[in-house]
Formats: C-alpha cells, sequence, structure tokens
C-alpha cells in the first residue's frame, strides 16, 4: 500500500508540473570477449526510442556486467561476471563482485568485493533495488555452476552479504521492480537434452519469499530487463540476439523498439525519479498542494 501511495504521489505531481523527464535508460554490457561483440563491460546508455547504445565508460578491468540498479538516492550498482564463454551454456564461469559505479563517467567508485551467500562466493545474474525500502535485491545466475541459479536473495550495499529470500524454481532469471513495488522476472529454464531454452515467460514474485505470483509465457528471455519509473513500462533485451522491446506485463507481448547492435546489453536500468520531497521543495508548495488534490481523485478512481 505505501509504495502503492508513493506512486500516486509521484504521478499525481508529475501531472501537475508537466513531467517530461529525461529519465535516462542505462544498460550494462556482456559479450564473448571474441569479436562477436564489442564494449565488453562497458557502461552505456540506450534509447528508448531506437535501442542504439552510446557508451559512457569502462570501467576498469570489467569484462561483463551483469546487473544494473539504481537506488533511490541515485547510487548505481552492477554486479559482474567473468568473460569468455558462449552463454547460454556453458558461459563464463566465476563470482560476481558488487561495484558502485560513476553513472557519468562509468568509473568505479567503490569495490565492494565478492558478493557472498554465507561463506559462498556467488554469481549474480541481475540486480533491482526495491522502492520504498531501498533494498538491493540480485537474482542467482548459474555461471558459478554450484547449483544455486535461480534463488533470490538481498545483498548488503556496504559487505556485499547475501541473505536469501528464497527460491524462484527457475534456471535464468532477470528481475525488476515497477514503481509500484511489483516485483518482476523474466524467467526461462533449459533443456539440458538439447541446450535450447524452454518455459520462457515473464513472472510476478512476491520479494518475501520469492514463491510466484503469476505467469504469462513471452517469446524471448530477456537477459536485460528493466522498468520505466516514470509509467511503469517493461523493457526488455535478449542479449546476443541484439534487440530491445517493450513487453505487455499483462499479455507477454513483444513490440521491438530497435537494435543495440554489437552491444550485447547484459542488464537495463533506469535512473530514479526525484523524490516527491525534492519537487515540492522546487515547487515552493504550490504544485505539491495541486498534486495532493490529484492524488486524492487518482485515489478515489483506483
Amino acid at each position: 500500500m505505501q509504495c502503492t501511495m508513493r506512486f500516486l504521489f509521484f504521478m499525481a505531481i508529475s501531472s501537475a508540473i508537466g513531467w517530461a523527464g529525461p529519465i535516462l535508460l542505462y544498460g550494462g554490457l556482456g559479450g564473448h570477449s571474441n569479436g562477436d561483440s564489442i564494449n565488453d563491460g562497458a557502461l552505456a546508455t540506450v534509447d528508448q526510442g531506437t535501442g542504439a547504445v552510446s557508451i559512457v565508460g569502462h570501467p576498469a578491468g570489467l569484462a561483463r556486467i551483469s546487473g544494473l540498479a539504481f537506488d533511490v538516492g541515485g547510487s548505481l550498482w552492477a554486479a559482474t561476471q567473468p568473460g569468455g564463454g558462449f552463454p547460454p551454456p556453458p558461459g563464463p564461469t566465476g563470482a560476481s563482485h558488487l561495484l558502485l559505479l560513476n553513472p557519468g563517467n562509468g568509473g568505479i567508485v567503490t569495490d565492494v568485493g565478492l558478493i557472498m551467500a554465507g561463506a559462498t562466493a556467488i554469481s549474480i545474474a541481475d540486480l533491482a533495488v526495491q522502492p520504498g525500502t531501498n533494498i538491493l535485491y540480485g537474482i542467482r545466475g548459474p555461471n558459478d555452476q554450484l547449483g544455486g541459479q535461480g534463488l533470490l536473495y538481498t545483498i548488503n550495499k556496504a559487505t556485499g552479504a547475501a541473505t536469501l529470500v528464497g527460491n524462484t524454481g527457475d534456471f535464468f532469471g532477470s528481475i525488476a521492480f515497477a514503481p509500484n513495488g511489483t516485483l518482476y522476472m523474466s524467467s526461462a529454464d533449459l533443456d539440458f537434452n538439447t541446450g535450447n531454452l524452454i518455459n520462457i515467460g515473464l513472472r510476478t514474485l512476491n520479494p518475501a519469499t520469492a514463491g510466484s505470483l503469476s505467469f504469462v509465457p513471452t517469446s524471448d528471455f530477456f537477459g536485460a530487463f528493466g522498468i520505466r519509473p516514470t509509467d511503469g513500462v517493461l523493457f526488455g533485451g535478449n542479449g546476443d540476439f541484439s534487440q530491445l522491446f517493450t513487453i505487455n506485463s499483462a499479455t507477454g507481448a513483444e513490440t521491438l523498439v530497435g537494435n543495440t547492435g554489437r552491444n550485447f546489453v547484459g542488464d537495463l536500468a533506469f535512473q530514479p525519479i526525484p523524490e516527491p520531497a525534492t519537487i515540492s521543495m522546487f515547487s515552493g508548495g504550490t504544485l505539491a498542494i495541486a498534486a495532493l488534490r490529484r492524488m486524492r481523485r487518482l485515489t478515489r478512481v483506483a
């Protein structure tokens, strides 16, 4: 309820001030390290109308960015994976570091260290920050080859310590929170006999247990996944196929946005929207009052 009211407040005040952004879409790039892809391990922005990729910078020494998420204060967190391989599978083998990046130039502000579940260093396929709580979540991938794929964790941003939330039951997963607090996951399983992806779809998860609340099939698994905070539109990238889509959350239908070229986008993250308190401070109070009136009308309609 708190997340829903916060989202309604933002929508109300956005209407009052004619909010038009820009809310940038960032991408963390992966790649094969064999010439198939370019700019492996770089931080980029992705055009939301065309899919075109613009390089922001290349964090020193990175081969892949597998997870990317802004917290509500504007800090940009990233999870890494080693280079090489050709996923899925087998993909690169190794554990993830948690990094704090500079969104202006891609530089590493802090290398927190390996992401650890107890005494085990684990591979994180994606990151997401929960609205309202500012808690960092991570979904575990198969790249550590320790059998923990599909496990959902919360991650301590100061230490990299991962606390288990639960098991999603899927082999591949990418996660993102909607502005109203709904946790979505692009999911897929692996047919070990053929190497093909099966059970591909879009889930909503209980962020307290990782239990599946709903499922709709999709044509693609989106290794890169993000949700625009201004209107809740879902964006997904299919990595090696270099395509960016918007996704209908109710039906799973995909609409092609464009092509990312030889830049293989490993994850997507939108800049955070300004906090309502910040907006109202600059408005001098008048727009906040108008927004509150608007929010009451939205609440009654809802």
